[in-house]
């Protein structure tokens, strides 16, 4: 008899916890969510932050705060988000540096996004330019190939580790060829530098190197992406002119600490997803080099976990320390 009421009372909290949780899920976000972002306001990632939080408020009828972090190139915040509770109301903005270069760099932080947060959507991609100055005697990406195995020429970077760096370092990998690093603390001292004539190259970005290129103050040889750039369309591919393999750049994405409930993460995706379908952003993130990108958050886990390798065997072979 004991036993019988003892497994009965066990069954009764069992359902009772099972509804808890359902009811829970099925109002969620029943409170303001914060969205931690690990950079200043007015920056990339701030504003991909804001056209989430945006988008989840109106479809969710809940207020989305976001909440600037910045620190250790935005690692700290990641950080702090994957310490937080699993209830959803806590969520990252993450982008490519410190979810994929920062966890190798920084060694002694033992931060992996892989154990320690779940993607919710992989939000907006910024595909990678090879850029030149306007100067340099080259008129295609075999020719630069060609006059880098000749002559020795500098590189130009966002700054040590950043993904930038990596980008350049990759591109050389691939085509075999070496350049001088010069890191900059940032992409538009960078490109500045170039403008001026102190450097020769760089792999940056097509949102900040398109106004550059577009004035006539800088030469554009390929880009990184898998498509054709709305901004640049005269610009080809990398692949379409035969080099596989170097599509690459920076991105960013929504994430919750490891442990939240799978109904919450599919309902943030759902909502995010269908924003990404609206024409006036799509209009505005392609007019300035973006790409919105979208899928199951399986998807960014994959594009997370495919970067890592990636840049960790970069970061490895260059010994490349923190600054």
């Amino acid at each position: 008899m004991r036993c019988f009421i003892t497994c009965t009372l066990g069954l009764l909290i069992c359902l009772l916890s099972s509804t808890f949780v359902t009811a829970q899920t099925s109002t969620y976000p029943n409170r303001p969510v914060k969205m931690i972002v690990g950079f200043p306001a007015g920056g990339a990632v701030d504003a991909a932050g804001r056209t989430m939080a945006q988008a989840l408020q109106k479809s969710l009828n809940q207020s989305f705060v976001v909440d600037n972090r910045p620190g250790a190139g935005g690692m700290l915040a990641m950080q702090e988000v994957a310490r937080s509770s699993p209830d959803g109301y806590v969520l990252a903005v993450g982008s490519a540096g410190p979810l994929t270069v920062s966890p190798t760099i920084f060694k002694n932080a033992n931060f992996d996004p892989r154990q320690s947060l779940s993607p919710i959507i992989w939000f907006v991609n910024n595909p990678g330019i090879v850029v030149i100055r306007k100067d340099l005697p080259v008129n295609s990406i075999a020719e630069l190939v060609q006059l880098s195995k000749t002559k020795q020429l500098n590189m130009a970077s966002a700054g040590t580790g950043s993904v930038l760096h990596l980008m350049g370092e990759y591109f050389q990998d691939k085509m075999g060829i070496k350049w001088m690093h010069i890191p900059y603390k940032g992409s538009g001292p960078a490109l500045l530098d170039m403008v001026a004539g102190r450097t020769d190259v760089a792999l940056d970005l097509i949102p900040s190197a398109a106004p550059l290129i577009k004035s006539g103050q800088l030469r554009a040889l390929a880009v990184t992406s898998s498509k054709r750039s709305p901004a640049l369309p005269d610009v080809p591919t990398l692949t379409e002119l035969g080099y596989e393999g170097l599509e690459m750049g920076s991105w960013m994405g929504l994430l919750a600490p490891k442990g939240t409930s799978s109904e919450s993460i599919n309902k943030l995706n759902a909502v995010l997803n269908q924003a990404i379908k609206d024409p006036d952003l799509v209009t505005r993130v392609s007019n300035s080099g973006g790409e919105l990108a979208g899928g199951s958050p399986q998807d960014f886990a994959n594009l997370i976990n495919k970067d890592l390798n990636r840049w960790a065997v970069i970061i490895n072979r260059l010994n490349i320390q923190p600054e």
